[in-house]
């Protein structure tokens, strides 16, 4: 104990030496995190050479390796800031493709990355790799003609790197492939394309696909709305019109293909979207077109608009099925098909069943095949998968003929290789799990198979992909001979994520960080409340602060806490982030304890090392991907409707007590401890049964799998 105790002492020393020696050397350096923007890299300013030099003299050594206290973490440095920037810039420099001018522009925009690294941020290695990782994957695609497909697999990283390609032919393609699900990103990195010659097209484009989103920005003095007065498209000027006639409060800017098409008129979009009803209605008649305007302020706001109804039919479980429905009563079959495939993340099981059951009355003699035609196919298969998981699938494939049965679940499976996310591979995935009709698995099975043949004689590597995984579903499943999909499963094998290693849990200064979010809702108070006291016994101490509390392990393995209060759902959060940032500190632990419609903002929080994110609601494609995006390697629990304090405490307990005892986190132990943990309760264990952990989340599964595969 004294030997251990000693070395751990020398070791805190070390750190704190290595430390201030680069506070030294990053003050000496006067490195900055800013870049110039637009065509930021005429002059050359940065050279590769000078900064890895800089880099590598960090630690007062120059041997092309960094010293930051750790063994592993220096491999990995020196694996990232030199090894890895080298077989960029030797891409760059032997690659004929490129000529001299165009290599120059490259070599110091590479050089402008290495000079981000600093004092601050030297550390985050992880962060650095992923960031150079995909720049090498950019170059590459940029010499096979792929760029274009390259770019879309990873939106966040591709702004990151934007000034990479803003001058490459696909530039603008992407741009506006991304407004279709991250129009902030597009709207918000402006500053980087504002001078290209496609600046004003990608706003158009963006402003169409997202008029809800583009409002923010329309003040009199900000760029955007500057450059959107000068456009002559016919639907910019009605967006703007709005703003000029009403506020930027007003939903008619959803309804927006309506106003553009004459079906209604400014005054009569803007009466409508203060009737939630009719609001409703009305966005769902647009919906079922084809591609209409608005599409992602459409999809937003349907969501928010169904989940209100839907919020109001789960508070209402322990009601009359008569008072408990009747805000809906007189819902067409197609409105409450909406609200169901919109309202996802948050739908109690009882709440799915009752408007299942009035939708299936309501549609009459209509089959469910033309039923789904007459809805556009919109979300068609996250309402097969929902159909699945609740148990509703046969009864609704009953409302149908054989024939047409099939043809379902062929559309269901097949034409998954022509979407450029893996939002539609996704909702397979994850509906197959809960798929037990022999013929339906058949027909799955067929199908996967054909698609694969199809697609990989066609040399289409992402749907060839996305089909050779989703063959490993079948491996195991006694739905005829299995050798084929054996066969197939073996080049496209899934990755196992059952288990995290303690040792990855930890910071440089092996403290274990968690950042808990809780939210000002109609929870949050007991949320929080029972949370704290399930930390109330001799193992643990909670720090109280005015806007957040810091729970600290007091034996065992250091697990420091962060958590705000939740009513101080803004001042708590934002302490937090400052005590993060002020100390170089990364989250390796995040939670999310609010209603689904506050994901996104803890989400944005995630960061390259975060090991685990526990969702308190639906981990749906979005959410996942988001997820993913930002930390690769992350491990995610999530829940297919609301996630309830009697799991959630119980759980993050347990998960706190592992690392804080020294355990592995092995998933499987850890859900057969909780299932016992919450046995003796009967309706927490029910609500436990639909959470997912990350051994069984085909979701998360599939997406970490597939882009394994694409790098």
């Amino acid at each position: 104990m004294q030997i251990a105790g000693a070395n751990n002492f020398m070791r805190r020393v070390r750190n704190l030496v290595v430390i201030l020696w680069v506070l030294v050397a990053g003050q000496a350096f006067a490195s900055t995190d800013s870049l110039p923007r637009g065509n930021a890299f005429q002059t050359q300013v940065y050279t590769i050479a000078a900064e890895q030099q800089r880099i590598d003299l960090f630690d007062g050594n120059e041997d092309r390796k960094v010293d930051l206290g750790d063994s592993v973490i220096n491999t990995y440095a020196e694996k990232v800031y030199f090894k890895l920037v080298d077989s960029i810039q030797r891409l760059i420099d032997k690659h004929a493709a490129f000529d001299e001018t165009r290599k120059a522009e490259l070599r110091e925009y590479l050089a402008a990355q290495l000079h981000k690294i600093n004092a601050g941020n030297i550390y985050s290695v992880k962060r650095f790799d992923n960031q150079f990782r995909f720049m090498l994957g950019e170059l590459n695609a940029v010499l096979q003609n792929k760029l274009c497909s390259y770019l879309k697999t990873n939106i966040i990283q591709s702004f990151n790197t934007f000034s990479l390609i803003m001058n490459e032919s696909c530039a603008d393609t992407f741009l506006i492939y991304a407004a279709q699900t991250r129009p902030d990103l597009v709207f918000l990195n402006y500053h980087q394309y504002q001078h290209k010659d496609y600046a004003l097209h990608v706003l158009e484009e963006a402003t169409k696909i997202a008029p809800v989103t583009v409002k923010r920005y329309f003040n009199p003095n900000d760029p955007i709305f500057k450059a959107l007065k000068t456009s002559n498209d016919t639907v910019v000027k009605i967006i703007i019109d709005i703003k000029n006639k009403y506020t930027r409060k007003s939903n008619a800017y959803t309804l927006i293909d309506d106003i553009a098409n004459g079906r209604l008129s400014m005054q009569e979009a803007d009466a409508i979207g203060n009737d939630p009803v009719k609001f409703l209605q009305t966005m769902l008649r647009i919906r079922a077109r084809k591609n209409p305007l608005g599409a992602h302020s459409l999809e937003s706001d349907l969501e928010i608009y169904s989940l209100k109804f839907v919020r109001v039919l789960n508070d209402l479980h322990m009601e009359s099925d008569k008072v408990r429905f009747a805000s809906i009563e007189k819902f067409t079959a197609e409105e409450i098909y909406t609200l169901m495939v919109y309202s996802e993340e948050e739908i109690f099981t009882s709440t799915f069943n009752g408007l299942f059951n009035r939708m299936m009355v309501k549609m009459g003699p209509v089959s469910g095949f033309e039923f789904l035609k007459g809805v556009g196919d919109n979300r068609f298969r996250t309402f097969i998968k929902m159909c699945a998981g609740f148990g509703k699938l046969s009864t609704f494939l009953q409302s149908m003929t054989a024939v047409y049965q099939q043809m379902l679940m062929i559309k269901f499976a097949s034409g998954l290789g022509e979407y450029n996310d893996l939002s539609q591979a996704v909702e397979v995935a994850d509906a197959f799990g809960s798929i037990t009709d022999s013929l339906v698995l058949k027909i799955l099975r067929g199908t996967i198979k054909l698609e694969y043949i199809k697609l990989k004689a066609a040399e289409n590597t992402h749907g060839a992909a996305i089909y050779g995984l989703l063959s490993n579903l079948f491996v195991d499943r006694k739905v005829g001979s299995s050798d084929w999909f054996g066969s197939v499963s073996k080049q496209y094998a899934v990755t196992s994520f059952d288990k995290i290693s303690n040792d990855k849990l930890f910071g440089r200064d092996t403290v274990d960080r968690w950042l808990i979010y809780f939210y000002n809702d109609e929870d949050g108070e007991e949320s929080f409340r029972t949370f704290i006291k399930s930390f109330t016994d001799n193992n643990w101490t909670v720090i109280d602060s005015n806007t957040y509390v810091i729970i600290q392990s007091k034996t065992g393995q250091s697990v420091h806490i962060y958590a705000n209060k939740w009513k101080d759902e803004y001042e708590g959060q934002a302490a937090l982030e400052r005590i993060f940032a002020d100390n170089n500190y990364e989250p390796n632990v995040m939670v999310h304890r609010g209603h689904s419609y506050y994901a996104f903002k803890t989400i944005e929080k995630v960061r390259d090392n975060t090991q685990i994110f526990v969702l308190g609601s639906c981990g749906g494609y979005h959410n996942l991907s988001s997820i993913i995006e930002r930390s690769p390697e992350v491990s995610i629990i999530s829940s297919k409707q609301i996630g309830t304090r009697a799991v959630n405490n119980p759980m993050l307990k347990l998960l706190a007590e592992y690392i804080r005892q020294g355990k592995d986190v092995d998933w499987q132990l850890l859900w057969n401890d909780l299932d016992k943990a919450v046995k003796d309760n009967p309706k927490a264990y029910e609500r436990f049964q639909d959470y997912i952990p990350p051994h069984k989340n085909l979701g998360a599964i599939f997406i970490k799998t597939y882009n394994k595969m694409m790098e």
